[in-house]
């Protein structure tokens, strides 16, 4: 079974250098570090307000749950703005796709929230009073931060859910994994021909 950091490596090299983090954003963003911590509360709360007040997001939580949620992404915040965003970061984010399986959280909702986060960072960069060339050079290392969270995120998931249905079949079934892929590709080709025949129809 793979690592959360041998999850975290394999999705951080299948995305195209220009939209992945880099060492140039980290230190970007820990120059504003402070101004950015400030905005702990405003950020958990909307977050939260955003998740609560949508009944497919809301479904994901049990009554009484959101202060625990909310202690959780203040330490990501925290983290996130403290540094390191290192190799042990992003396997951090591989195993929080794997909570998201747990919790039946898709990566729709996942993928939205990460851009409810940097759109939220780049409002709060426009009050900063920066020098555009740096408010805009301080979003755009955002940008690449929520892209490769995002990416990590939900390749963990992809792994954890593809794991999990081989092991399952080979459990149950017997069904070896050369078997399983040869069938899901014959799957996605028909529900891919079929999704043509259906666009060219309309």
């Amino acid at each position: 079974m793979e690592t959360m950091l041998e999850v975290a490596r394999t999705a951080l090299v299948q995305m195209p250098p220009e939209s992945r983090f880099r060492e140039a954003d980290a230190r970007l963003i820990a120059r504003y570090r402070d101004p950015l911590l400030a905005l702990e509360g405003e950020v958990v709360k909307r977050f939260y307000d955003s998740l609560y007040a949508h009944p497919a997001t809301s479904a994901v939580f049990v009554d009484g749950e959101r202060p625990a949620r909310e202690k959780t992404l203040i330490v990501w915040w925290r983290r996130t703005l403290e540094g390191p965003l290192d190799e042990s970061y992003f396997a951090w984010m591989a195993e929080v796709g794997l909570v998201h399986v747990h919790r039946r959280v898709s990566n729709a909702m996942m993928v939205s929230m990460a851009g409810f986060v940097l759109a939220f960072v780049t409002e709060k960069v426009g009050e900063l009073g920066l020098e555009r060339a740096e408010a805009d050079a301080l979003v755009s290392a955002f940008a690449r931060f929520t892209s490769t969270v995002s990416a990590v995120i939900g390749y963990g998931y992809d792994r954890a859910v593809d794991r999990a249905v081989k092991t399952a079949l080979d459990d149950l079934a017997g069904m070896p994994e050369a078997l399983f892929n040869r069938l899901h590709a014959q799957e996605v080709a028909a529900a891919l021909a079929q999704a043509r025949e259906n666009s060219a129809g309309r």
